[in-house]
């Protein structure tokens, strides 16, 4: 029996994760970010069965990232402009997994509009200054290139 074994040299760390805006604009004040399905089932049990199994109904993406105060015009200028004339902003971003060995996985979240609660300015003695932001895609993400083994 053969055992699978991971190359230590390929794991991705965090720092191996980028993310551009969509005009390809590299955001380096943005540290942390995060892409995600949620989907949604509803259940069905079948006559004569115990076991209920999950229909998929939906599902939805979400990007969640955290900005290091730097500039206020990338995002929350648009965010601000587009709220006090009463539309919609909407956002593109491009999510990058560098490895060592040079290959790349590259995401495209297109339609990304701001949900839920956004940070203006989140202040705390002795610390940088975040603003948090999560966003719902509303198109399917494009993966571009996957990550190879």
């Amino acid at each position: 029996m053969a055992s699978t074994r991971v190359d230590p040299r390929l794991v991705l760390r965090g720092f191996d994760g980028e993310l551009y805006s969509d005009d390809g604009e590299f955001l380096a004040e943005v540290n942390t970010w995060q892409a995600r399905y949620h989907v949604t089932n509803s259940d069905y049990q079948p006559a004569g069965s115990p076991l209920s199994v999950g229909i998929m109904q939906s599902y939805s993406v979400t990007l969640t990232l955290t900005e290091t105060v730097v500039r206020d015009t990338k995002l929350l200028k648009v965010l601000s402009d587009a709220l006090k004339s009463g539309r919609q902003p909407s956002f593109g971003f491009q999510g990058v997994l560098r490895r060592p060995d040079g290959s790349t996985g590259r995401y495209v979240f297109r339609s990304c509009v701001p949900d839920g609660d956004i940070d203006i300015a989140d202040v705390k003695p002795g610390d940088m200054i975040n603003r948090s932001w999560s966003f719902r895609v509303n198109e399917p993400p494009e993966l571009q290139s996957l990550l190879g083994a």
